[in-house]
């Protein structure tokens, strides 16, 4: 385990490593709460009677 930590936190390659895994980790989170909310919320259209939104 200390060689591993080591690798991430002491070296640059192991940083960027950390970083690109946070970007995915992140990408994949976002991704699967956008489908989830996209199937709750589903897109009905602007309303007829809206035609310019304030009036």
């Amino acid at each position: 385990m200390d060689e591993l930590f080591n690798f991430l936190f002491g070296t640059r390659t192991g940083v960027a490593v950390l970083f690109f895994a946070g970007v995915l980790i992140f990408a994949i989170v976002a991704f699967v709460l956008e489908k989830r909310t996209h199937k709750i919320y589903v897109d009905r259209g602007p309303r007829p009677d809206d035609e310019d939104g304030l009036f």
